[in-house]
């Protein structure tokens, strides 16, 4: 199938992909901790640490339960849309095809974690805010740097001037 076929509708305007990022966040003896996931088999960023589940965006879906769902698939907890915290929007480039990504933080949340596609994870792991793992994505380091500095924003990544 050509890019062609995935980007645009049938009037020829150009779609671009949506997805969100989920990063659940906890309070730690040492201070804020992050949960992360080491991807595997996906093509991208595989053997990389990610945020704590990702998916994209499904048609008539609102990145708010794109979150709820995703979160219980990747990682089989239930999270409300209350209990969610938007972080910022990431228009990004960084794998060849132009995507917005919606990033949200959560902290409440119920049942016990766990690796619902294991296929595609190969860990979990709490990791201190300021002790990031060096394998981790770019783009969700520069995430996580812009939204500690700024709060919500809006971010672009991977463009070529």
């Amino acid at each position: 199938m050509s890019m062609e076929n995935i980007t645009n509708n049938a009037d020829g305007r150009f779609r671009t992909i949506s997805a969100v990022l989920i990063l659940l966040t906890r309070n730690g003896k040492n201070g804020t901790e992050y949960l992360l996931q080491k991807r595997q088999n996906t093509g991208f960023a595989d053997g990389m640490w990610d945020f704590s589940a990702s998916g994209h965006v499904e048609k008539d879906e609102p990145m708010s339960k794109t979150v709820c769902r995703e979160a219980k698939e990747e990682i089989g907890i239930d999270v409300l849309p209350q209990d969610i915290e938007f972080m910022g929007l990431l228009h990004s480039f960084g794998d060849g095809e132009p995507r917005f990504l919606g990033c949200f933080r959560v902290m409440r949340y119920t049942g016990d974690i766990k690796i619902g596609e294991p296929d595609k994870v190969a860990e979990l792991k709490w990791f201190n805010e300021n002790a990031l793992p060096d394998e981790m994505i770019e783009s969700r380091k520069v995430v996580l740097e812009r939204f500690k500095k700024d709060g919500v924003f809006y971010q672009e990544y991977g463009w070529r001037e």
